[in-house]
């Protein structure tokens, strides 16, 4: 009986160690499957000390024997469910109704006045073909990693095998302190085999998330960083700053201060402030302009959160840097049209007051100047009336920005509009020593207002042949672009400098000596009318207005 007893402590010591292990595992990083574990080695640590040990007589009653199979089914449903939940499936309902169904039919059994062996040979055998299919699915599932899975899984045919002999040893044999003995050893490899799989998956997991996060990080459009405060060195940056600014990555690495040196002149202040200011000023994003290599300005909006040591020093910055260029350029088209819209407000209800005085006082100065005593000032009366019509002229085109002005669309031939214009074109080219050309393809009717559709064309052709003071050409163009009809004017001029080049459109703002600054705004108004939109290609060698119109539903 001591030999039996110590085999038996042994065999309690193998499971009592494999529980402590899931318990631990399951504290630690709260995974379900190790829970699951470890309640079913816990079932079967309780039949072990309860029943195995001889604490309770239970070969000679019924119960005891339902009680002795009961638990002995739980541990086994318990690691099959475990199993499922390890390898993330779902637990076959089919183990449940054949567990509920060979316990009903053993419980059947144990009120019958049979042997010992015959009751317990059933649950026993189908218990056992449970653990070693809980030990193939180990041993065979792919994602599981090697070394740990072939531990644990061969540890659990083992054992299985080996319970196959515990019908014939419960009643006492030479061999059955041996096979306790046996089944404790097989107990520790499958606790060694359960903490080497579990760290085993836990890399790999950590290895694949890491993976998928360089991905994330590597293919994100906005630009990643890590930026080391006190060695102030970029620790990190995305590939996506490439695209961005024009500079690789292992140039920053190469280069700590060349983040510094691509800032806008103008902007530089606003940088020194977000740093002096550290780490308050992390709470709001930095909106600034970058240089790109090509010297292109674009804006960026960064974001980032500060990273402090254990005391509480700030020692990183981690962030986004996003471009916002877009953006940017919607805000100010945007704004644009808000200040047409109020300058159009304006018009409606001032211009027409305006032009009704000047009408009366330009009358008037015409009969002065015809009086006798007046015709030795015929000059000043001619300045006051060329002033007073230029006033008109201003006037008229303020009025054409109101916004309660609606185009009269109809289908026509953008093509036919500027054939028709292209003589008083020429004409006004040709003062100008500026060689005008047309290169019209063929595209489809377009729903226009014919009148603002020439006000449009000779206010860019204007622009174009002010902006070649010495002479150039002029090239008119349509064509197919992207499922919409294009119309460029094209000319050979300085181009538009940047800092004027985000003005354009804006109302009454204009480089040329005598201009109203009202072209451009009238362009856009129209464009605007016309559901259409204006972009613009500029360089010291020319620019290129594209006027983008929708191409009419079938």
């Amino acid at each position: 009986m001591d030999i039996i007893y110590l085999s038996v402590m042994g065999s309690v010591f193998g499971t009592l160690a494999t529980i402590l292990i899931c318990i631990y595992l399951y504290v630690l990083y709260r995974v379900r499957y190790m829970g699951i574990w470890a309640v079913g080695w816990l079932v079967l640590l309780l039949r072990y000390v309860i029943l195995d040990s001889g604490l309770f007589p239970w070969k000679l009653s019924a119960f005891g024997l339902s009680l002795y199979q009961a638990m002995t089914f739980i541990f086994v449903l318990m690691i099959v469910w475990s199993t499922y939940s390890f390898v993330n499936k779902p637990l076959n309902k089919w183990w449940i109704y054949g567990t509920v169904s060979i316990f009903v039919a053993s419980s059947a059994l144990n009120v019958l006045p049979s042997p010992l062996l015959y009751k317990l040979v059933l649950p026993i055998y189908a218990g056992c073909f449970a653990i070693i299919w809980v030990g193939l699915t180990f041993i065979r599932h792919p994602k599981i990693p090697k070394f740990g899975r072939l531990v644990i899984g061969w540890a659990y045919i083992l054992m299985g095998l080996l319970n196959l002999s515990f019908p014939f040893i419960v009643d006492g044999s030479w061999y059955g302190p041996w096979c306790y003995v046996f089944g404790g050893t097989l107990r520790l490899l499958i606790a060694v085999g359960t903490l080497m799989l579990f760290f085993e998956k836990t890399r790999t997991d950590l290895i694949n998330k890491e993976i998928q996060y360089q991905l994330l990080a590597e293919n994100a459009i906005d630009v990643i960083y890590y930026y080391r405060m006190p060695e102030a060195a970029i620790e990190y940056i995305s590939p996506s700053v490439l695209t961005v600014t024009g500079y690789a990555p292992e140039e920053y690495y190469a280069d700590n201060k060349l983040i510094f040196q691509l800032i806008h002149p103008d902007d530089c202040s606003q940088l020194d402030d977000f740093i002096n200011n550290l780490p308050g000023s992390v709470e709001r994003p930095l909106t600034i302009r970058v240089l790109r290599k090509d010297k292109t300005p674009i804006w960026v909006e960064q974001k980032c959160v500060p990273i402090y040591d254990e005391q509480k020093q700030l020692v990183a910055l981690e962030g986004i840097i996003r471009d916002i260029t877009q953006r940017k350029k919607l805000e100010q088209m945007t704004a644009a049209f808000d200040r047409m819209n109020m300058v159009g407000s304006m018009a409606a209800t001032v211009a027409h007051e305006i032009r009704n005085p000047l009408t009366t006082v330009r009358g008037y100065l015409q009969v002065l100047e015809r009086k006798e005593e007046y015709q030795t000032d015929q000059d000043k009366f001619e300045l006051m009336i060329e002033e007073i019509d230029r006033a008109n002229n201003i006037i008229r085109e303020y009025l054409s920005l109101s916004h309660e002005k609606f185009a009269n669309l109809k289908k026509c031939s953008l093509n036919n509009i500027i054939e028709a214009l292209f003589p008083l074109i020429q004409a006004d080219a040709n003062s100008s020593k500026v060689y005008t050309a047309l290169n019209l393809s063929d595209i489809p009717e377009l729903l226009l207002d014919e009148n603002e559709i020439r006000q449009l064309l000779l206010n860019l052709v204007r622009n174009g042949i002010e902006a070649m003071p010495s002479g150039g050409n002029l090239v008119i163009r349509t064509f197919l672009a992207d499922n919409k009809a294009v119309l460029s004017i094209s000319d050979q001029g300085a181009g538009i400098p940047p800092h004027i080049l985000d003005h354009l459109g804006t109302p009454f703002f204009t480089t040329k000596p005598t201009g109203t600054g009202l072209g451009l705004a009238i362009c856009y108004q129209i464009t605007h009318r016309h559901n259409a939109s204006i972009k613009i290609d500029t360089s010291n060698t020319g620019t290129t207005f594209f006027v983008y119109f929708s191409l009419p539903t079938p």
